[in-house]
């Protein structure tokens, strides 16, 4: 079974606060309810604490489906301190009956910077000793969640460090199938330069979460010929509404359905020339008329 959410960063983008006026979190969550969504991500506004976020979101009927938490577990003198913060949001999502916690390999000011254009040769990129930290933080802190009923995922996310396809294999090939899955982004994989269908049908039984999303390819060029910075290509709105963009959504769809995948999969699109309401209610429709979803 599939169940479609959407996230508050889509009205209120934490990397662009700057963007458009705030939109408040109860407007936020009325909005997502009358777009036709059944869940959304923790995001800006709503309160960590589980009983208080329970009853905000408790009168929508939305279901919380998971939190993204950055991490920089490959660094040995921040390991330990990373590893207790992402144990704390795996408990709050444990009290809210949540299975997922999705982990973004947090990168540098200069990965970032080489957004969409990262050298094949691996020389932005983590060391082989890094590589192997990671792998153990990332090992310790699965173990911690399992008695919560929590498991991993990574997220390949622009200007991070497992951007892209390379990368995702490295990270795969050092860490325990069990320990970690893939949150499937089709927007950030096209970004990094990777083919989200291949990337389905080749870690399939490793894909336990989808972001849903579309990537304007006029946009993409610019950011790639230009030099954008991910930054920059977010206030370019890269990411456009679904299916008029350059995924291809309809084989992403039917590789999800080979593989048998069953979760969230969740509506980003990040930042938007419309007005959020209008872009989400959109993008439901679309999901419901073209895929039945």
């Amino acid at each position: 079974m599939i169940r479609v959410g959407t996230a508050p960063m889509n009205w209120n983008n934490d990397d662009l606060p700057d963007l458009r006026p705030k939109t408040p979190i109860h407007q936020v969550l009325e909005e997502m309810v009358r777009a036709g969504y059944d869940g959304t991500e923790y995001g800006t506004g709503l309160p960590p604490d589980p009983k208080a976020l329970r009853a905000m979101l408790a009168p929508q009927k939305l279901t919380l489906a998971s939190m993204f938490c950055w991490v920089a577990l490959e660094d040995p003198d921040r390991q330990k301190g990373e590893i207790e913060r992402a144990l704390g949001i795996a408990r709050t999502l444990s009290a809210m009956e949540v299975r997922e916690l999705i982990l973004g390999i947090r990168g540098s000011a200069e990965r970032i910077a080489l957004a969409g254009r990262v050298p094949a040769d691996g020389s932005a990129g983590l060391t082989k000793e890094q590589w192997g930290i990671l792998a153990g933080g990332i090992h310790t802190l699965a173990r911690s969640c399992e008695p919560l009923g929590v498991r991993l995922l990574v997220h390949p996310h622009a200007g991070s460090y497992v951007e892209t396809r390379a990368e995702l294999e490295t990270l795969f090939s050092v860490t325990d199938k069990n320990a970690l899955g893939l949150c499937v982004d089709a927007g950030h994989l096209v970004y990094g330069g990777a083919d989200p269908v291949e990337v389905v049908e080749a870690f399939g039984p490793r894909v336990w979460y989808v972001h849903i999303k579309d990537v304007d390819p006029a946009v993409l060029a610019l950011a790639r010929q230009k030099g954008l910075s991910f930054l920059e290509a977010l206030r370019a709105y890269i990411f456009c509404e679904l299916g008029k963009g350059c995924v291809d959504l309809r084989r992403f769809m039917d590789a999800l359905w080979k593989v048998r995948f069953s979760g969230w999969m969740v509506v980003e699109q990040d930042t938007s020339p419309e007005p959020p309401f209008e872009t989400a209610r959109r993008n439901r429709r679309y999901l419901k008329e073209t895929f039945g979803l």
